[in-house]
């Protein structure tokens, strides 16, 4: 008898300790927010608007600004470090700290001129930020492309 009593004692210790939880999660514990992963496997911190632009035709020599928006969806501060281009291009933005739901801008200008075909040019946004998961910096991109009209020289 003293040995059935301790056994429906511990069946219902066992049984109260498995309520509460669904899937190994706590009922009332919130479930933690997935992590979005950018095209290198890391954490997106912030969003860029566009993330492509389409320059169309030009002609060689020719120059065109483009504006690249960003917003910090991350609940950090995101610092960006280095914006990287081809030659071509001249970047501008501001270093400084970003707290989360601050934005700004990535300004280029693309000059034409040394090219001598179309192409698709990838703009690189290094954060000093790093992925937690191998504490390298977070590498973002953006991209533009345009169009050479034949001849132009």
């Amino acid at each position: 008898m003293r040995y059935l009593i301790i056994l429906m004692f511990s069946s219902c210790l066992f049984l109260l300790s498995c309520k509460g939880t669904k899937d190994g999660v706590k009922v009332n514990e919130k479930p933690k927010a997935e992590v979005k992963l950018n095209e290198f496997g890391m954490p997106i911190l912030l969003e860029y608007t566009p993330t492509f632009i389409d320059l169309g035709e030009m002609k060689r020599g020719e120059k065109r600004d483009l504006v690249f928006d960003y917003l910090n969806i991350s609940p950090d501060t995101v610092v960006i470090e280095v914006v990287s281009a081809c030659s071509c291009t001249e970047t501008e933005f501001t270093v400084r700290e970003m707290a989360p739901g601050e934005s700004g801008k990535i300004l280029l200008t693309f000059d034409s001129g040394p090219k001598e075909k179309s192409e698709t040019i990838d703009v690189d946004i290094i954060l000093a930020n790093t992925d937690p998961k191998n504490g390298y910096p977070i590498v973002d991109r953006v991209q533009f492309k345009y169009d050479l009209l034949p001849g132009d020289e």
